[in-house]
């Protein structure tokens, strides 16, 4: 559906429920199709998958949100939401339906049995196929792409993967633990506490004032 027409079927919308204040407008959002910002008093639709979906689909999602802003942020997904919902003519499920258009992901992994999974983007822990074994196995880890190329990955995932066909877990250290920066950049040999330890980063405060979020395997302990 043509977005354009998408945001005036929505203002219809708010319109005919009385969401005086309200308005329609559009994201970047590539796996949710529609968001209810209360606060803002929006009502905002993918752009994407606005752009694959058919009316119907898109006039679901528009009414999924209605029925949130009229049933408050405490609502939920809720009885109380389910039964407005139904009333102004939405299905009331949570969800789309399964077999509504999908964004693809950009990046595309593979596993060596050729089982593929699809993210939108560039992946920081190193996964396996769930579909060839149901626990995590280094014989079964994905070989990434984007758009169909072979792609570097974040360093984070670099390290992790070497370390665990080194046979150890990936090295942490601990908040407080001085480190230098390796990362090339202004802030190369940079040094500084950890404040803090992310998934795949530390943050590191290399002055007063800056805290770096840099990659774990950016850094090196101070001896």
């Amino acid at each position: 559906m043509e977005t354009s027409t998408a945001l005036r079927m929505g203002e219809r919308l708010l319109a005919e429920h009385g969401l005086t204040g309200w308005r329609v407008e559009l994201d970047r959002a590539k796996r949710r199709a529609g968001q209810c910002r209360y606060a803002d008093r929006v009502i905002s639709i993918s752009g994407p998958l606005t752009r694959l979906h058919d009316e119907a689909e898109v006039r679901e999602t528009l009414l999924h949100e209605v029925a949130h802003a009229l049933a408050g942020p405490r609502a939920g997904h809720g009885p109380r939401w389910r039964a407005i919902a139904t009333r102004i003519g939405s299905t009331g499920e949570r969800c789309l339906s399964a077999q509504a258009p999908r964004v693809a992901g950009a990046w595309v992994g593979t596993c060596p049995a050729g089982h593929t999974t699809e993210r939108h983007r560039r992946p920081t822990r190193v996964a396996t196929c769930s579909r060839c074994s149901r626990v995590f196995s280094l014989d079964h880890v994905l070989t990434w792409t984007v758009d169909g190329r072979p792609a570097p990955m974040h360093p984070s995932y670099d390290a992790e993967l070497r370390s665990l066909r080194e046979g150890g877990p990936v090295r942490r250290v601990a908040v407080g633990t001085r480190v230098r920066v390796l990362a090339p950049g202004r802030w190369h040999d940079a040094r500084g506490p950890v404040v803090k330890v992310g998934r795949t980063r530390y943050h590191v405060a290399v002055r007063r004032g800056v805290v770096l979020a840099v990659p774990m395997s950016a850094v090196a302990v101070e001896g």
